[in-house]
């Protein structure tokens, strides 16, 4: 009886073999927000250790006191579908009304984040040019502009409350 089972399963195995070569190829649906895609997206949060989202705008962003003296906002980025094999140059602005305050250029190494499904950095500081007495309590509009390492152009913008614990 072994003598049968064997041919037979030969020739099983070859039939299956056909037919796997003339079926249709597996398309791989998932697109990986980590690599550059049609339609790349990127949010403007905050945070020192990981990308906080602001949410509508209301949400308080801490005013550090800088060892040098200066004040600045902790920005983080999440971005999806963008190239990230280099570090981009970003433009951060910070308004307060029609007052440009706050103006760097920081370099962001972004991390793919899986769990999160995006491109993140964080840290970026955003130096103001103003005293904490005259920024805390009130709304920025954040501007960002960058250019990733394929050289596309994005912006985003946000807002934000400057928030400072000394002068609670």
């Amino acid at each position: 009886m072994k003598r049968v089972l064997i041919p037979l399963l030969l020739v099983a195995c070859k039939g299956k073999t056909e037919t796997t070569d003339t079926a249709a190829p597996i398309v791989d649906v998932f697109e990986d927000p980590c690599l550059p895609m049609e339609n790349p997206s990127l949010v403007v949060g905050h945070g020192e250790l990981g990308f906080e989202s602001l949410g509508d705008g209301d949400e308080q962003s801490e005013l550090i006191h800088g060892p040098q003296g200066g004040y600045h906002t902790n920005i983080a980025l999440s971005a999806k579908g963008l190239d990230a094999s280099h570090h981009w140059t970003v433009e951060i602005e910070g308004w307060l009304g029609n007052n440009l305050v706050g103006h760097t250029f920081p370099i962001a190494k972004m991390r793919c984040n899986r769990a999160e499904g995006a491109l993140q950095a964080w840290s970026l500081l955003l130096i103001w040019d103003a005293q904490p007495s005259e920024l805390h309590g009130q709304s920025a509009d954040i501007f960002v502009n960058l250019e990733d390492s394929n050289g596309t152009p994005m912006a985003a913008e946000q807002s934000l409350t400057i928030w400072d614990p000394g002068l609670e």
